[in-house]
């Protein structure tokens, strides 16, 4: 009987639950699994894709506002027979495995789908007027207790469909419906289109930037095309032209190769003993890519921004990008966004290294770039770096990512070159003749102090021994001090009697800034992450060696505007906490409490 379950029933697998579960299968956001429709297209020889989000009228919703309700790829490759197309929507029963392919695991159409949708449905053709559609229909699988897909029937391509995509040839193709999105995080076409621009850019820009691959995105809402976006290139490197990089970037290199070895090759064998070459590159900022415009910091312009969303080290699979591996990057540092590293392999090496199920992360190379993290702290790296044919596969996958942090190590300290020459502002904390002199910050201390005004890193100061105290800072600033200098800069805290310390970071929430207490320093850790610091702290920090009168009245007049809308939210945060006359005097206490400490401190 339909619905009905059968307790005798001893399969290995249970259809309903499998294919739930299964919908959990670590796509991270939609893009990625449209990615997998790309490859299928690609792989069919299509060199023209589009995709199709098509909003409607959510009538369940009170203001009756336009959601997305269906995606649709339409591609011009080469379609399938009946036989292959009943085939296509089977978990695990791939038509194309061969290594030299995108696809790998016979699971990409259903397992990508599914991830997003309640339904699918796949129209294909391979010479004009004979169409074959089937679907897959996770609610009429439960409803009915169905196990099989539908026998592929003869049908025609939706009218709508050819209104919106000039690809839809008379000669073959596929076209795969997206329907009853339950899991898709993105609920507007816009917001589809904008999000996925530069994911999918990244993943094919090989393909994109030598004309092998066309990808359009295409909003429609109430059955009219509102928008067409031909993807361009998204290159981490920074080095192809006619890029997503704002202008100027978009049409010239932003970045340059890295030295007089700018690629790392890597004899590794496979597991038949078959030789295959592995290559790294490496690129950073030109110096001109790094100058302020404005009054404003590189990494605060439009470009700055860019090469900040492209974070990590590029990992490519037969020129088809799986993962941006973060793990050899300092999240702390801003100056990170201006270098790039990627490595590519053939699929041949999808075991050496790691390939998961939908092709979005090389598990083995993950899993060493985390151990050189957490074993190495000095800039030294150990291991021989010259070609290793032998059959060790974690002493090859050690030596390429020994190598790799080498080079990023390098870079940072060019780029930390590049940096020091456009600043010559000098440590505040040292007089003329360089010996070291109490910081504005230290003096207000020590006047709150004779006042007989006491904090913990008072108390911390009278308890803890010279090197506890040392032990104390080294632990707090560890993760913005170079490994070389911790020590040194530690000492020099303590010895010089550094009351309060500031560093730049990137932290996690809408902390503007951190603190600790700790070795009788407050050290404070300012989010550079945060639009304070962004539109207010770096307009008076950051500041270029030289500066036009205009750019300073910019910057002026931004940070006055920044410092009002910093006013501003305060007094909105009281306006919508305050409640009642307990919390409203509490915080009027609070914000008196700071303001006569700020009055005093900004004294000056």
């Amino acid at each position: 009987m339909c619905g009905e379950i059968l307790h005798n029933d001893h399969s290995i697998l249970s259809t309903n639950e499998l294919l739930e579960s299964m919908r959990y299968g670590g796509y991270r956001n939609p893009a990625t699994a449209l990615a997998e429709l790309i490859d299928n297209s690609f792989d069919a020889k299509g060199n023209k894709i589009d995709v199709v989000c098509i909003d409607k009228i959510d009538h369940n919703m009170k203001n009756m506002v336009d959601r997305l309700h269906d995606v649709v790829v339409i591609d011009n490759g080469e379609g399938m027979t009946k036989d292959i197309l009943w085939d296509a929507l089977r978990f695990g029963v791939g038509t194309r495995r061969k290594r030299s392919g995108m696809g790998r695991f016979g699971m990409g159409l259903p397992y990508a789908s599914m991830s997003q949708c309640r339904r699918v449905d796949v129209y294909t053709w391979q010479k004009p007027g004979e169409v074959f559609r089937t679907y897959l229909d996770l609610d009429y699988i439960q409803k009915n207790n169905k196990r099989e897909i539908p026998e592929p029937e003869q049908s025609k391509i939706p009218k709508e469909f050819k209104e919106f995509s000039n690809i839809i040839s008379n000669r073959s193709g596929t076209i795969v419906v997206w329907s009853n999105l339950d899991r898709c995080i993105w609920k507007k076409s816009s917001t589809l289109i904008s999000k996925s621009e530069q994911i999918i850019g990244r993943t094919y820009r090989k393909f994109l930037n030598k004309g092998e691959l066309q990808i359009q995105m295409i909003s429609v809402s109430s059955g009219v095309v509102r928008k067409v976006l031909k993807v361009r290139p998204n290159d981490p490197l920074y080095l192809m032209k006619n890029s997503s990089a704002p202008e100027p970037w978009h049409k010239e290199e932003m970045f340059q190769l890295d030295g007089e070895k700018p690629y790392e090759y890597f004899i590794i064998k496979d597991e038949w003993g078959n030789k295959h070459k592995v290559v790294a590159r490496f690129t950073f900022a030109k110096d001109t890519a790094r100058m302020p415009k404005g009054g404003i910091v590189a990494g605060n312009l439009p470009h700055g921004k860019h090469a900040q969303t492209n974070l990590g080290v590029s990992l490519l699979r037969g020129g088809r990008e799986l993962n941006m591996d973060q793990n050899l990057i300092q999240t702390y540092n801003p100056l990170e966004r201006w270098w790039g590293a990627e490595i590519e392999f053939p699929p041949a090496l999808d075991e050496f290294f790691g390939i998961n199920n939908n092709k979005q992360d090389a598990t083995n190379f993950t899993a060493m770039t985390k151990h050189f993290i957490r074993v190495q702290d000095d800039e030294r790296v150990s291991g021989d770096e010259s070609e290793n044919t032998g059959s060790d596969g974690e002493e090859d996958m050690s030596r390429i990512v020994s190598t790799m942090l080498r080079r990023i190590r390098s870079m940072r300290r060019g780029i930390k070159k590049q940096e020091e020459g456009r600043k010559s502002i000098k440590d505040e904390r040292h007089d003329k003749d360089g010996s070291p002199q109490p910081t504005v910050f230290t003096s207000k201390i020590e006047n709150r102090r004779a006042e007989g005004h006491t904090g913990t890193t008072d108390q911390q100061m009278i308890e803890q021994t010279k090197e506890e105290r040392i032990e104390n800072v080294k632990q707090k600033i560890k993760d913005y001090v170079p490994p070389s200098e911790l020590d040194q800069k530690a000492l020099s805290i303590v010895e010089d009697k550094e009351n309060v310390r500031f560093q730049k970071g990137e932290l996690s929430g809408f902390f503007l800034f951190d603190i600790n207490f700790s070795g009788g320093v407050e050290i404070i850790t300012i989010n550079t992450n945060h639009n304070a610091y962004k539109n207010l702290l770096s307009l008076v920090e950051d500041l270029p060696n030289e500066m036009t009168i205009e750019e300073a009245v910019v910057r002026l007049t931004n940070a006055k505007k920044g410092l009002r809308l910093l006013l501003s939210s305060w007094a909105r945060m009281e306006d919508e906490k305050a409640h009642n006359d307990k919390k409203r005097k509490e915080l009027g206490d609070t914000r008196y409490d700071w303001c006569k400490m700020m009055d005093e401190f900004l004294d000056i």
